[in-house]
């Protein structure tokens, strides 16, 4: 199948139901329709990075790959900053759109088609069970895999709930907004004792209404710093070092987990301090972003990185990000009944504060830990690169034969 026309056909779906989504007037339709979105989403995302590995060579591959997923973060702080412009939110929802349905001009009129590498010439194929047997094999990919779900737990958590997180804080400080004010008193000694221990010191130089706006200006410029920054490294450093590359991960990973944590806790203390924290914290963090991707398509052979792409796309988006909100908000939900109960006491924006706050360890924790998985991943990374690049180079070997007793049997 053409993988040009499948990208387009999902990058087309991808817009043309997120547009749906922005006319609905009712919750159920609305998250339906948000639900489907991935349908087309995950189509143009699983086939492009196959699409690259075959049309760049792995010498120009991590640049070009650095320059494909820098859409990413930038693009998730530039929806932060651009989508809360419009007055109705709605209208802040057709502006993806209007970009999918240029995407998909783009792609039919550019995109470049490669075949998946001299071994798609053979006439044998494998099916999806086979392709994920293969892939079970694979011990770095496997751990390329789960060090990057623990990545995608994290950010997921820090988007969904960072802005919030940080209003919460800042209303903390102004007793007229953190009083439930409906709602009767009940405050422990204990409770009343904790909640005042922590709402000591606040942040004023930073209005809450522009709380978004920064937040998504710091996720813009430490995703172009550190995916820059990790293709560079990966680039000039493999090929002297061919283990570079998860340690690069893992390294950068374990790096970002103290600089988050301290901007993360004191954001209600001093936001500008932590806002500078958070930024180098991520700019650590998105520097395997590229890498990761190349990882899992060169210690894969080229007629089963689809496979491979769609596997590693379900595990860090289903396990990962799309997990994480509910997971940690469940959690802060209890601390909060816990320390709050029944949102019954004298300041619920510093008890939601605490809570969200808390619930983001296991998020710290999970970084931490992918950190570590990937530096395992180097115990096997250039062993199953070089098996992969035989079997590539035993696939030219053969198709260059094969083409030239085709060349000979024209001539005779």
């Amino acid at each position: 199948y053409s993988r040009k026309k499948i990208m387009a056909a999902g990058v087309l779906v991808w817009g043309s139901i997120s547009l749906a989504a922005s006319f609905m007037t009712e919750y159920w339709p609305f998250l339906i329709l948000r639900a489907l979105i991935a349908i087309g989403e995950s189509a143009f995302t699983t086939i492009a990075p196959t699409v690259l590995g075959d049309l760049f060579n792995e010498e120009t591959r991590s640049l070009i790959l650095g320059l494909f997923y820098l859409a990413i973060p930038f693009g998730s702080g530039l929806g932060y900053v651009i989508g809360r412009a419009p007055a109705d939110w709605h209208n802040g929802l057709r502006i993806t759109p209007g970009l999918n349905f240029l995407a998909v001009i783009l792609i039919l009129v550019f995109v470049i088609d490669p075949p998946r590498g001299p071994s798609e010439k053979e006439e044998t194929r494998s099916s999806f069970l086979e392709d994920v047997s293969y892939l079970l094999r694979v011990k770095s990919f496997l751990l390329n895999v789960a060090g990057f779900t623990c990545v995608t737990y994290f950010t997921g958590a820090l988007t969904w709930f960072g802005p919030s997180y940080v209003i919460h804080g800042l209303k903390s400080c102004k007793p007229e907004l953190s009083v439930n004010s409906s709602l009767p008193l009940i405050t422990s000694t204990t409770t009343a004792s904790f909640l005042r221990s922590n709402s000591d010191d606040c942040e004023t130089r930073i209005d809450e209404r522009d709380v978004s706006f920064y937040f998504g200006l710091i996720l813009m410029l430490s995703g172009t710093v550190g995916v820059i920054s990790g293709m560079l490294m990966s680039k000039f450093l493999r090929p002297r070092f061919p283990r570079i590359d998860p340690l690069i991960c893992g390294v950068s990973l374990i790096v970002s987990v103290p600089l988050v944590v301290y901007g993360v806790v004191t954001a209600k203390d001093d936001l500008v301090a932590a806002f500078v924290f958070i930024f180098f914290g991520t700019t650590f963090l998105n520097m395997n972003w590229s890498i990761s991707v190349d990882m899992s398509l060169y210690v894969i052979i080229p007629t089963r990185r689809s496979a491979a792409e769609a596997i590693h796309l379900m595990a860090t988006h289903a396990l990962g990000e799309a997990g994480s909100p509910y997971i940690i908000g469940t959690i802060s939900d209890a601390i909060r009944e816990d320390i709050c109960p029944g949102d019954k006491c004298d300041n619920i924006e510093l008890a939601k504060y605490l809570s969200l706050q808390r619930s983001m360890y296991t998020a710290f924790g999970l970084l931490f830990l992918g950190g570590v998985l990937y530096m395992l991943a180097a115990i096997w990374i250039k062993k199953e690169k070089e098996a992969v690049d035989r079997v590539i180079e035993e696939d030219l070997t053969k198709f260059s034969e094969n083409e030239a007793l085709k060349f000979e049997r024209k001539v005779e």
